[in-house]
């Protein structure tokens, strides 16, 4: 397991994590993907589970490469809708396991951002691998990714997860 950005150093936990959020897998694969089965009222704001209508709710990242779409980057609707290969919403792209925590943060350890998609410190970076939409697996368990048939759990074990370009962390 990672070092949280807000926790341990400075003794700050974001009010959502906990010892299960506060893993990378969690964070590429459920946050806000999973839907919340919660039978009572709650902030969803405060859940890392996906609610109907909230914003910040994304599709599995075997569904879409971490790249945006530009019909939602302009427009925040898709014609391809759910069928879109693309990213909608920076939710969607800085969680894919192809961009998640593969460079720093502006920030660092003082980053106080309530989920960034980036590494804190040098061994919070992560070094997948890449392969496009449809991509065919690797032999030796290592990158599978296809729209259909996403990461395999020996992949996502390993790390071994698509990678994109690498991106800034916005200050």
């Amino acid at each position: 397991r990672r070092q949280s950005p807000g926790g341990g150093e400075n003794g700050m936990r974001k009010q959502w994590q906990t010892p299960e959020t506060d893993d990378d897998l969690f964070s590429m694969y459920v946050f806000k993907v999973a839907q919340c089965s919660k039978q009572f009222v709650h902030d969803w704001k405060e859940c890392p589970y996906r609610h109907d209508g909230e914003t910040a709710g994304r599709r599995h990242p075997r569904v879409h490469a971490p790249q945006p779409c530009p019909d939602f980057k302009n427009t925040k609707t898709c014609p391809r809708g759910d069928r879109c290969h693309l990213a909608h919403g920076p939710w969607e792209a800085g969680l894919h396991p192809a961009a998640f925590r593969t460079n720093l943060c502006a920030y660092g350890r003082a980053c106080g951002r309530r989920m960034c998609f980036f590494a804190h410190h040098a061994a919070e970076l992560r070094h997948p691998e890449y392969a496009p939409p449809g991509a065919q697996a690797k032999s030796g368990g290592a990158l599978v990714y296809s729209p259909r048939g996403g990461a395999s759990a020996a992949a996502a074990h390993h790390g071994g997860a698509p990678a994109h370009q690498p991106h800034q962390s916005p200050p």
